[in-house]
């Protein structure tokens, strides 16, 4: 026979905070901080809860996603939980049943926030698209997400680290719907004409839930401003240019891939124009890259763009249709698979017709841009499980052959 429980919940602007009393201090939950999400919390057990994932909608209540949790539990310590995570299922591309987690998927934990721990130990059911997680703390506060977050608050203390090298500028292109900055960061040696150069471009977290780009992107920027001789060879010869948060709302409030307006900041880029003061309003995020993009492009044409995003599948996609192109994106591909961690679930995709994401530049302006998915799980070059740590390693790879591709 289960033992009475004491539920108590305080809501507020910043999140919600639920006490569970017990024999012992009550275990309590907290998502009153940044970038914190989770739904209902129902006990079954003295060291048992079910909790539901929020998920986010789009802008006509459609297209639930559910990619994210991220949430504190105090008073734990040497307490073996067990939490089932359920209201897996949402929706993608009007298409209802679409479960974004599964049995391949881990938690990781914190004492800190800074120092992650990778949990395996799930249990999948199938039949009621439920996840469950077993593990005992070592600590009475541990901070518990699906992924290793990478909240705003962490870009914009980079961009202030960055921003003293005397090669980077931090500039605001623009705001987003709740008024947060959208930066653009430009790295290169300031003393040689930028008309002698070639521009490279990586943009990250389009999708707030998907913060391996952002490491991705943090080590491509601590790695091109570093005094690495390869690197301050680079930045002679190539623009550095990077858009490292499109989604910082998202980033901030614990939401999933939509912006605060609920349009998806990886689509509607061949509907957005610079001229109707409706897209503006509606998608600024979309609406200050695409500015910044385009501006660049037409005085300094870009080389090569990448737009970072994370699933359970790497590769790299393209919609370039002139040879050319398609063929230094070949290299591109060869040289990721050969020289970095990339590890490429299939071949470089070409898509010869123009779609609503980023990659319609190519279509708009010819921008030789590519969408690339990063693996959250295990892949045979590594044979584990892909660590933020890894990312950040990856940025660093990533920018450099990026740069060396363009100049071969």
């Amino acid at each position: 026979m289960l033992r009475p429980f004491l539920l108590t919940l305080c809501l507020g602007a910043l999140g919600v905070c639920s006490s569970f009393a017990q024999t012992n201090s009550p275990i309590r939950f907290n998502t009153r901080f940044e970038d914190a999400a989770l739904g209902k919390i129902i006990a079954v057990g003295e060291n048992e809860f079910r909790c539901a994932v929020l998920g986010q909608c789009d802008e006509r209540g459609r297209n639930r996603q559910v990619s994210w949790f991220y949430f504190r539990m105090e008073n734990v310590a040497k307490r073996p939980l067990t939490l089932t995570f359920f209201e897996l299922e949402g929706e993608y591309n009007d298409k209802p049943g679409a479960v974004s987690m599964d049995k391949t998927d881990q938690l990781v934990i914190s004492y800190d926030q800074k120092h992650w721990i990778y949990l395996a130990d799930t249990e999948w059911n199938d039949e009621a698209k439920e996840l469950t997680f077993r593990f005992t703390p070592e600590q009475d506060t541990v901070w518990i997400a699906n992924l290793v977050p990478y909240p705003h608050s962490k870009l914009l203390n980079l961009l202030d680290e960055i921003g003293h090298s005397p090669e980077a500028t931090v500039e605001v292109i623009g705001r987003t719907v709740m008024g947060r900055d959208l930066h653009l960061v430009t790295v290169t040696n300031p003393d040689i004409p930028a008309a002698q150069k070639k521009t490279v471009w990586l943009q990250a977290r389009q999708h707030a839930w998907e913060t391996g780009t952002s490491f991705t992107m943090e080590g491509a920027l601590r790695w091109v401003i570093s005094d690495d001789p390869v690197a301050k060879s680079l930045r002679d010869k190539i623009i550095f240019k990077f858009t490292p948060m499109l989604d910082p709302d998202g980033c901030a409030t614990g939401q999933v891939r939509f912006n605060a307006n609920g349009y998806d900041v990886n689509r509607h880029w061949d509907k957005v124009d610079l001229v109707h003061k409706e897209f503006l309003q509606k998608m600024p995020e979309i609406w200050y890259a695409k500015k910044a993009i385009l501006a660049h492009h037409a005085q300094f044409p870009i080389a090569v763009m990448v737009n970072l995003h994370n699933t359970k599948t790497e590769y790299l996609d393209t919609q370039a249709t002139d040879e050319t192109m398609q063929a230094m994106f070949q290299r591109l591909f060869d040289n990721l698979q050969s020289k970095t961690l990339f590890d490429p679930t299939r071949k470089l995709g070409i898509q010869m017709e123009k779609s609503g994401d980023c990659n319609s530049l190519y279509h708009d302006a010819r921008v030789p841009v590519a969408l690339m998915e990063m693996r959250t799980l295990a892949g045979p070059k590594l044979g584990r499980y892909t660590t933020h740590e890894d990312r950040l390693k990856y940025g660093a790879q990533l920018i450099r052959v990026m740069a060396e591709t363009v100049l071969e």
